[in-house]
C-alpha cells in the first residue's frame, strides 16, 4: 500500500511539474509575439533564450518561426498573377488556395476569381503540381455551396484544369483552419512543398499560418515539416495587413495568450 501511494504521488509530482512547465512557456511564448510584432528584438532573443533553457525542441521551433516571420515581413517578394520560376517540378508540390467568403447565393466573387485564376496559370507551368483549394460554407442564402467546391468547380468547368489534380477543403471558416485543417490532407497526400496563392494584402499571413500550422503537425506527428516556399498572388492593391493581424493568428494555433 505505501509502494502504491508512493507511486501515486511521484506521478502526480510529475504531471504538476510538467503542467506547470508547459504553462510557463506558453506565456513565454506570448510574450515572444508580442515582442516581435513591436519589433523589439532584444527581448525577443531574451526570450528566446529562456525558452531554450526550458525546452530546446520548442525554442527549435519557435526560432524558426520567427526567422521565417522576418523574411516574410522584410524580404520576401511577392509574385502577382503566376508562381515565379524555380519551385519544385515534382508531384510532391502543391499550391494552396485560400479561399474568400462568397456572395450570399453561393457564387463566387470577383476577389476569389481572381485568386483561381493565378492559380490556374500555376498550375499550367508546373504541370505535376497538385491544387488544394480550402475553404467552407459561408453563403448566408446558401447552406450547400463551400468556398473549395465553388473554386474546384470553377477551375474545372471554366478554367479547364484537370479535376484528378485538384484536391478540395469545404470546412475552413478563416485563415487559421484553413492551415490547419489543409496540412493534414498535404501530410496524407505526401506533399513535401507548398506554395500559398492568396491576395496580396493576405500572403503573408496565410503563409505565416502555414509555417507554423507545418511545424506543429510535423512536431506531433514526428516527420519532416512541410516546407512553404514563395507564393503566387491576386493583385487587389488593398493595404498590406500588418503584424497584428499574422501575430493573432499565430498565437491562435500555439495555443497562446
Amino acid at each position: 500500500t505505501i509502494s502504491i501511494l508512493f507511486l501515486f504521488h511521484f506521478i502526480t509530482s510529475k504531471t504538476t511539474e510538467s503542467k506547470k512547465l508547459s504553462e510557463t512557456i506558453k506565456e513565454l511564448e506570448g510574450h515572444l509575439l508580442y515582442y516581435y510584432i513591436n519589433e523589439n528584438k532584444a527581448k525577443v532573443t531574451s526570450i528566446l533564450q529562456e525558452i531554450l533553457s526550458l525546452d530546446e525542441p520548442t525554442y527549435k521551433r519557435d526560432q524558426e518561426i520567427i526567422d521565417y516571420w522576418e523574411y516574410i515581413d522584410d524580404y520576401m517578394p511577392l509574385y502577382p498573377r503566376i508562381a515565379p520560376d524555380g519551385l519544385p517540378s515534382t508531384s510532391d508540390h502543391a499550391f494552396v488556395v485560400l479561399g474568400y467568403q462568397l456572395n450570399s447565393d453561393g457564387s463566387l466573387k470577383p476577389e476569389a476569381i481572381g485568386r483561381c485564376d493565378v492559380a490556374y496559370e500555376s498550375a499550367m507551368k508546373y504541370p505535376n503540381s497538385l491544387i488544394f483549394v480550402t475553404g467552407g460554407g459561408t453563403a448566408s442564402g446558401n447552406k450547400t455551396a463551400t468556398e473549395g467546391g465553388q473554386m474546384k468547380e470553377y477551375l474545372v468547368n471554366v478554367k479547364g484544369l484537370d479535376e484528378n489534380r485538384i484536391i478540395t477543403e469545404t470546412k475552413a471558416m478563416d485563415t487559421i483552419q484553413n492551415a490547419e485543417y489543409t496540412i493534414l490532407e498535404l501530410i496524407e497526400k505526401n506533399i513535401k512543398t507548398i506554395t500559398v496563392i492568396t491576395s496580396d494584402y493576405h500572403v503573408r499571413r496565410g503563409n505565416i499560418l502555414f509555417k507554423g500550422e507545418a511545424l506543429l503537425k510535423a512536431e506531433s506527428l514526428g516527420i519532416t515539416p512541410i516546407q512553404v516556399i514563395e507564393n503566387a498572388v491576386y493583385e487587389t492593391g488593398k493595404p498590406t495587413e500588418g503584424k497584428w493581424f499574422e501575430g493573432y493568428a499565430l498565437a491562435s494555433i500555439l495555443d497562446v495568450k
